[in-house]
Formats: C-alpha cells, structure tokens, sequence
C-alpha cells in the first residue's frame, strides 16, 4: 500500500471510530444506567417528593436506581456518594444537599467521568447543573408579604437553617425586604438540623410566651413552617401571628386550606424538578453541553384563594405568583 493510500485508510478508520463513539454517546440514556439518587436529609417533605419524582421517572427510562438518606449526617452521606463513584455508577443526583459541602465528591465525580446533578443544591464548580427555583428572589416574596400585611412595622420573628445555599438565599431575599422597613423589628433564630420540627415548635413555643406582640412569622421552608404554625395553634397569645413559608407541601396546602395560622408559601414544582434532574442525566450522559449551571422553575404564591383542592397541585404553568394578580387580590 501506497503512502497516499495508507493516510486515506487511516483517516477512514479515524472517521467511523469518531462516529461510533458519537452515536453510541448519544445513545447512552438508552441503556440500563445505573443512577444514585441521594439526599442528606431524604425524609423532609419536599426533598422526599423530588426523590420519589425523580426514582419513578428514572425507572421508566429502564435505568437502575439506587437512593440514599444520609439522615443529617453529611459526612455518611459523601461517603455513600464515594462508594457510588467506586462502584462504577453512570450518573449522581443529589436532592438538596449543600454542594458547598461536597467538593471533594464532586472532584472525584469529575475525575471517573459521572455526571453530578442536584436539586436546590447550590452552584458550585463542577456540578453538571443545579435545578430549583430563584431562592433570593423567593425569599422576597414572602418577606414582601409580611411587610405589605403588617403595614410596613411591628415584631416578626424569623427561623432557618442557613447551611443549605438554598435557604442561605431564601435568607438574603428575607433581608433585602427587611432593611427597608426601620419600623419592623425582627429576631432570628437558627434551626437545628436533624431535629427541626421540634426544634421550631420549642423555640416557637418559648418565644411568643415572653414576646406577645409578635405579628408574623416568616420560617425557611414548609416543614418548619408547618411546625410553626402548629405552635402558634397551641400558643396562648391573644393575637395570634401569621406564618409564612416556602415549599409547597401537602402538610402545608392543607394548614392553609384550613385558615391556620400558616397564611401563605411560595410553592415549588418539586415534582418537576425531580423529572427536570433525570432529564439532564439523559442529556449529560448523551454528551450534551449546559449553557448554563443552575437553571431555574417558576414558582406560585398559595394563600387561602389559590391553594389546589386536597390531593391536587398548582398548575405551575398558569398559576399567580403576584399578590395583585391573586383571586381577590388576597
């Protein structure tokens, strides 16, 4: 063979080895992969529905499924992220776990190739893409509307968790509201976490037994606030405050269903998000590229007008998210 044809041989193999390799790249999500879904806290509401959501979307691509709760303790859980990367799993999802505490698991995704996806995880490098909702601007609503119905002055009393990034900025959006208000005076109070639905109902309880001009009460996400709510029911305070919150569980749709203290959340299309994060482990594992890493899904403001029948959601697509285009303008 000529050396003219020989390089034309060679570029031919070259050519159709690329190919293949693309089209079996892009045919990946077409397999039986094996995905880990996991969480350091799996048994909270709203990160259980996206687990349940994502599972149940990832079995019907034919993909094997594995979960895990970390129960609290995030070093267990990087170390059952580790064992998952060892094991030669194809794709990682992580549902609501702070990824400014998993670096060295996302390194080492990085280095075997996996694609590392979350839920209202937070941005950091080396994640795939991070799916939620915009956490800051969440934080505003619902401070917003404490403000607006308390008339801009009085006490509120606010409680989170701020290690996860999600609700550290659910927190910012808290602040930027209230640091225009000079008449609203507010106590914060940091949850424990495991522990936080009696950690609220306790500090709930003892704070309005010596602070019975409390008006509102603003709580980082439905869990806690149904707690809360739970503990102003119980309170002796003459006037009771209202709780507002963000999630969009069913413990707390039906508190507000009821007239509870829980006035309103800012719910989320956890469901979708959990559909959202599958989606972009097929896309990932195809070799696609993400414009961006952290995308984001619409919210709804639920109150009293707007909050779906038992066992309905919001349609997530039409639903208000402004109090001026509520029913009512409640």
């Amino acid at each position: 063979m000529n050396t003219k044809a020989w390089i034309a041989a060679a570029a031919a193999l070259l050519a159709t080895t690329a190919l293949t390799g693309a089209a079996f790249a892009q045919d990946k999500s077409k397999t039986p992969i094996k995905v880990a879904i996991f969480s350091v806290n799996a048994a909270s509401p709203t990160i259980h529905a996206m687990i349940e959501s994502a599972t149940a979307a990832a079995k019907a691509r034919g993909w094997t499924v594995e979960t895990y709760d970390g129960n609290g303790d995030q070093v267990a859980t990087n170390n059952q992220v580790n064992t998952f990367i060892h094991r030669g799993f194809d794709a990682l999802i992580n549902v609501a776990s702070a990824n400014t505490q998993m670096g060295g698991v996302i390194a080492n995704a990085n280095k075997a190739k996996i694609p590392f996806v979350s839920t209202f995880s937070g941005m950091v490098p080396g994640i795939t893409v991070d799916i939620g909702s915009n956490n800051v601007a969440d934080g505003v609503f619902a401070a917003s509307e404490i403000a607006a119905r308390i008339d801009g002055e009085g006490e509120v009393l606010k409680l989170n968790w701020t290690v996860l990034p999600a609700l550290a900025e659910r927190d910012a959006g808290f602040h930027a509201v209230m640091s225009e208000y000079k008449k609203i005076k507010v106590t914060e109070m940091e949850l424990k976490v495991p522990g936080q639905v009696d950690d609220t109902f306790n500090k709930v309880t003892d704070f309005l037994t010596g602070h019975k001009d409390v008006k509102a009460i603003w709580m980082g996400w439905d869990e806690v606030g149904v707690a809360a709510a739970r503990a102003v029911q119980q309170s002796h305070v003459e006037k009771k405050p209202f709780v507002v919150s963000m999630d969009g569980n069913d413990a707390a749709y039906d508190l507000i269903r009821d007239g509870s203290p829980l006035a309103l959340t800012v719910a989320y299309d956890v469901r979708g998000m959990g559909d959202a994060a599958v989606q972009s482990v097929a896309d990932a594992v195809d070799g696609k590229s993400f414009p961006e890493r952290q995308i984001y899904k619409k919210p709804c403001l639920i109150t009293k007008a707007t909050v779906p029948a038992k066992g309905q959601y919001p349609d997530f697509k039409t639903c208000a998210l402004y109090s001026a285009d509520m029913p009512n303008s409640q």
